[in-house]
C-alpha cells in the first residue's frame, strides 16, 4: 500500500516541543519529542505491555513512562524502568525507533529499512528558507486517502469549477492552457502553459504558467507567474510546497506553505472547498480501489496519472526487492 524506504513528512518542526506529540503515518502510531538537547525524536506510540498509547504519559527526562502501568522507554525505544515487580523487565521489550531528521523546519520520518536510510534523500525544500517573504506552515487534516490528495493537487483544472469564485480568478484561462507532462527519475512535472491571456492583475496581455513538481512520495512544489506576452519565462514565480502523508487508507495529512506575497496560495480555498469534495469523492468510492472503479481518465489527468503510475511501480519494486531478502 504504501512506499516506505523514503522520507515523509512527520511534522512542521514547530509541532514538537519539549511534551509528547503523536501522529499516526501510514497506519502506524508514532510519538514524537525532544529530548533536554533539543533534537527531536519519534519512537512508536503503543506500549507492548496492554497497548496503551505512550502519548498518554509523561517524560522522565529524555524518556517516556507509560500512564497506564508505568513501564519506561528510553529514546531508542528498549524499556529501561519498571516501577513495579522489584524493577524487572520483560526481555525484549521495547517499542519501534524510527530515524528522523529536522531540515527546511520540517521532521521528515524514515519508516523502512533504517539501515539505509539517507539523509541525502529528504526533499530539497530550502527555497523556503531562503525566502524574504515565506507565510505561516499550514497543516490540515484530510479525510482521503493520500493519492486522492495528490491527484487534486496534481491535476489542477479543476480550479475554474470548484474554485470559481476564488483561486479560479487569478487562473481564468486554465481550461484551456497547453498542458505538458515530463518525468526525471522520480520526479513528475505537469505544466500548463496560458499565452497571450488577460488577468485581473496585470494591465496587458499576458503569459502565464502553472507548474507542479512531484516527488515520491508525496512532495510536490508549485510555481505560478506570468510575464508580457512574449517575454522570456524567469527561472521561477512564485512558488509554494504541498506535501501530503498517508495517515491511514482514508485519511491523509496535508502541510503546505508559500515563498512570495502569498496571493495565489490561501487556506480557505482547500479547507473550504477542495477537501470537503476529497471527502465525498473518498466516501463514493465505497472502500473499493482506484483502479478496480475504472475511473474515466481526462487529458487534464496526465500529471495525476503519471504520479500514480511512477508511484505503483517504486512500490512494486520495493515490494519485490523485500520479497528478495527473504527467501530462504
Amino acid at each position: 500500500m504504501y512506499l516506505r524506504n523514503c522520507w515523509y513528512v512527520a511534522a512542521w518542526a514547530a509541532e514538537v516541543g519539549d511534551g509528547l506529540f503523536h501522529r499516526r503515518l501510514l497506519g502506524t502510531s508514532v510519538l514524537l519529542y525532544r529530548l533536554q538537547s533539543g533534537e527531536a525524536v519519534a519512537i512508536g506510540n503503543r506500549c507492548p505491555h496492554r497497548f496503551a498509547p505512550l502519548h498518554l504519559g509523561s517524560r522522565v527526562g529524555d524518556a517516556v513512562q507509560c500512564g497506564y502501568h508505568g513501564l519506561i522507554f528510553g529514546s531508542d525505544g528498549r524499556c529501561i524502568g519498571n516501577p513495579q515487580s522489584g524493577g524487572q523487565v520483560p526481555p525484549n521489550t521495547a517499542v519501534a525507533r524510527y530515524v528522523l531528521k529536522e531540515r527546511h523546519e520540517l521532521l521528515w520520518i524514515w519508516l523502512g529499512d533504517p539501515a539505509i536510510a539517507d539523509p541525502a534523500m529528504i526533499p530539497n525544500v530550502g527555497f523556503l528558507s531562503d525566502t524574504a517573504a515565506t507565510t505561516t506552515p499550514g497543516y490540515l487534516h484530510v479525510r482521503a486517502d493520500y493519492q486522492l490528495a495528490t491527484d487534486n493537487l496534481m491535476d489542477l483544472s479543476h480550479a475554474v469549477f470548484l474554485h470559481a469564485e476564488t483561486l479560479g480568478r487569478l487562473t481564468p484561462a486554465l481550461a484551456q492552457g497547453e498542458l505538458k507532462v515530463t518525468r526525471e527519475n522520480d520526479r513528475v512535472r505537469a505544466a500548463i502553459t496560458m499565452r497571450d491571456i488577460h488577468l485581473p492583475i496585470a494591465a496587458g496581455p499576458v503569459d502565464q504558467w502553472l507548474d507542479m513538481t512531484w516527488q515520491a512520495p508525496g512532495v510536490i512544489v508549485l510555481d505560478i507567474g506570468h510575464v508580457a506576452t512574449g517575454l522570456v519565462r524567469p527561472d521561477h514565480g512564485r512558488r509554494a510546497i504541498h506535501i501530503v502523508t498517508p495517515e491511514t487508507a482514508l485519511t491523509s495529512h496535508y502541510f503546505f506553505r508559500n515563498a512570495g506575497d502569498g496571493r495565489a496560495f490561501v487556506r480557505d480555498p482547500f479547507s473550504e472547498e477542495d477537501e470537503p469534495m476529497l471527502a465525498q469523492c473518498q466516501a463514493m468510492m465505497d472502500g473499493e480501489d482506484f483502479w478496480a472503479l475504472r475511473p474515466a481518465i481526462l487529458p487534464s489527468d496526465a500529471g495525476a496519472i503519471r504520479v500514480r503510475r511512477q508511484l505503483d511501480k517504486m512500490i512494486r519494486d520495493e515490494q519485490a526487492s523485500d520479497s528478495e531478502l527473504t527467501l530462504p
